[in-house]
């Protein structure tokens, strides 16, 4: 009997295999196929995509029904897998009762979303299963909820009346919210209507934590036990040596986000209580900006991002903390308040200091600060046409934090001058830190490789900092990114210049910009022809990956090298 039992399970688990790779290899499809049912060219086979669609329904109602019949226990089945009913929402478009209903045309765009979800899930669990290498894991999903968001972006129940956006701009404004940008073709605050301008955020959200954090945030909304390679995943993600250490982090991380996104949303609530009509427009602003401050977004729902509030102590100082709490990192963050519970818990047992990478991003980080503040000050100190120097020293304090990731503005780009703009350049490059919801070159890179360029005109045998050597390999990580930084930003810039018409200065700002996941701009991203905005797109994505996992993800092969060659000394300088 037993024996019956245990051939059933395993034709049983075959036959699920089997669903999950035929489902996830059409679901990968399909969210390219419902991409390209959005423009122009696929409008007049409407039919034939209609077609598609319900076969692909089919499939999908097939795979949740024979999954179902082919549980052992049913009722745990269903709680395990609750979320699996999504897909027989798409059947209330056949009801004939609602075919003329003037409802029928937002129902049809729900259930739209609706597929969306559905299929990038189920191309995301194929992906998942395939054993891919961990950063070529990363490329693909972000690409595929990117592409995900696009469609969604693209649907008439998201925009004001009377605007549709094309595919290229939609896919441009999901890359921006993803990879946490901010830089936009389409103004949010007039394009995009509340549902919109929500599924931005929720972007945004996503990219800021991360495509991996966030779906383990669902799981654990939804009561889902993560599996063991889930769990494995997330320790290469983060780093760490045990399961238990990187699942503990991540729980820290989407409990921190939410407290952080929270208090910034109240703080800004009450600093913005007569800035607009109603209480309810007052929270729903403030969440937004609280989320794409802390996530180092950039995006607004002002049409002139936060220069309505450019003078405003309050509003200046939340949104200034939380791009800079941001922009810290998630473990510095972590280590910080760490080491402050056990100082305050008083027990000496516990190790109470700040580890040297937390040190090394909070004094970069002030340093960088510091500078840019001065900066912008002494060089626009005559033209940020201010009433008092406390004003135009305000104004530079926001945008040295601003530039470094966050792309918000409370003064106008463009009109700043050429040394300005080469400070920011220059500040945007560095970035936020390892960890965080920025992009850049990370603070932490900067600092090894400028001990390093210290250490090579002295007589010191290692690179050290605060009492600790940096290891060879760490050195070399560092060339590395600043190598690919250069490579990827060159050649990306190289074909910019060649198919923009606009001044080098404005291109090589935009192009820092968007590899950095700033989202400032001097006023050219809407003017971009389609081939620039795709460029940007790859700049953008690039960015909020970072160079290394790219790199990794281009390396076929990592084999250990188990032999040496000779030695050859080459002039160096």
């Amino acid at each position: 009997m037993n024996d019956v039992k245990n051939i059933s399970g395993t034709f049983a688990e075959k036959i699920k295999k089997a669903l999950n790779n035929a489902v996830g290899i059409v679901a990968i499809f399909a969210l390219f196929s419902l991409m390209f049912e959005r423009t122009s060219y696929a409008r007049p086979h409407s039919d034939i995509f209609s077609i598609i669609n319900t076969c692909i329904l089919a499939l999908f109602i097939t795979d949740v029904l024979i999954k179902f019949s082919l549980s052992q226990n049913k009722v745990d089945h269903l709680k395990q897998n609750w979320y699996d009913a999504i897909v027989f929402i798409p059947l209330l478009q056949f009801i004939p009762s609602l075919m003329n209903d003037s409802f029928y045309i937002i129902l049809k765009q729900i259930v739209i979303i609706v597929m969306i979800f559905s299929r990038f899930r189920k191309a995301k669990n194929l992906i998942t299963n395939m054993g891919l290498h961990p950063a070529r894991l990363m490329i693909l999903t972000f690409f595929l909820a990117i592409c995900a968001g696009a469609v969604v972006l693209t649907l008439p129940l998201v925009t004001t009346k009377g605007v549709e956006t094309s595919l290229v701009d939609a896919m441009f404004t999901s890359t921006s919210a993803i990879c946490v940008t901010g830089l936009i073709v389409v103004d949010t605050a007039t394009w995009f209507n509340i549902g919109g301008q929500t599924a931005i955020a929720i972007l945004i959200q996503m990219g800021g934590l991360g495509i991996m954090t966030f779906s383990v945030f669902l799981a654990l909304v939804g009561g889902k036990q993560l599996s063991i390679k889930d769990r494995t995943l997330v320790q290469n993600m983060l780093d760490y040596d045990t399961l238990s250490d990187a699942f503990k982090v991540i729980l820290f991380i989407i409990k921190m986000t939410f407290i952080i996104e929270l208090i910034g949303a109240i703080g800004l609530m009450f600093s913005w209580r007569d800035f607009y009509p109603t209480w309810g427009q007052t929270i729903y602003h403030s969440l937004f900006h609280s989320v794409s401050a802390f996530c180092n977004a950039g995006f607004s729902t002002n049409t002139d991002s936060l220069m309505p509030h450019q003078y405003d102590l309050a509003t200046n100082g939340i949104i200034a903390g939380l791009i800079i709490i941001g922009g810290l990192g998630f473990l510095a963050i972590r280590n910080i308040t760490t080491a402050f519970q056990n100082r305050l818990s008083g027990n000496k047992r516990r190790v109470s200091s700040l580890k040297v990478q937390t040190r090394i991003v909070l004094r970069v980080s002030f340093l960088l600060i510091l500078i840019g503040t001065i900066g912008i000050f002494f060089f626009e100190k005559n033209t940020l046409n201010t009433e008092s120097s406390g004003q135009a020293l305000l104004l530079s304090f926001f945008q040295s934090v601003s530039t470094r990731t966050a792309g918000f503005n409370t003064t106008l780009i463009s009109a700043l001058s050429s040394p300005t703009l080469l400070l920011m350049i220059f500040l945007m490059f560095i970035g936020a830190s390892p960890g965080s919801t920025g992009g850049g070159l990370k603070t932490t890179t900067f600092a090894v490789l400028w001990l390093t360029m210290i250490r090579g005109v002295t007589s010191k045998n290692n690179v050290e900092v605060m009492k600790r050597t940096i290891s060879t390999d760490t050195i070399q990580k560092a060339l590395t990114v600043l190598l690919f930084y250069m490579v990827f930003i060159g050649v990306l810039l190289l074909a910019l210049v060649y198919v923009e018409p606009f001044p080098f200065m404005d291109i090589l700002f935009e192009t820092i910009s968007a590899v950095a996941t700033v989202g400032l701009s001097t006023g050219i991203t809407g003017d971009l022809s389609n081939t620039g905005k795709i460029l940007i797109m790859i700049l953008m994505f690039i960015g909020r990956l970072g160079p290394l996992t790219v790199g990794y993800a281009l390396v076929f092969s990592n084999k250990p090298q188990n032999y040496t060659y000779a030695e050859e000394r080459i002039m160096i300088g």
